[in-house]
């Protein structure tokens, strides 16, 4: 499947639901890189945002353009937090098999 073909698939879960854990940092990329699809994005989010929002007549603001720029910026942080966490748990993981492997080893002198 290409790319963009997998990110226009997560486009209404984006919008309505939210990005899996695990897709995150490709979404991000991708929204990043092609203008094609970012552009699809910007004109789904408007539409689908600013449909609701004219149904609920909340009177909020209409900075969708705003309001999907810093959905994608928080999501990006989402992604940046969930890659450190992997990293320390790979660490401590690693860790813990150090120690094993230690206590063995002084267990048998």
């Amino acid at each position: 499947m290409s790319a963009c073909r997998k990110f226009q698939q997560m486009l209404n879960d984006f919008i309505t639901v939210g990005i899996n854990d695990e897709d995150i940092d490709f979404f991000v990329r991708h929204a990043k890189n092609c203008k094609d699809c970012y552009e699809e994005l910007e004109i789904n989010y408007m539409v689908n945002v600013g449909l609701d929002r004219i149904e609920r007549d909340s009177g909020a603001s209409f900075d969708l353009k705003g309001q999907l720029e810093k959905r994608l910026k928080q999501l990006e942080e989402r992604s940046d937090r969930l890659y450190k966490f992997n990293v320390y748990k790979k660490i401590v993981c690693i860790m813990a098999d150090i120690c094993a492997v230690a206590a063995i080893v002084l267990f048998l002198i």
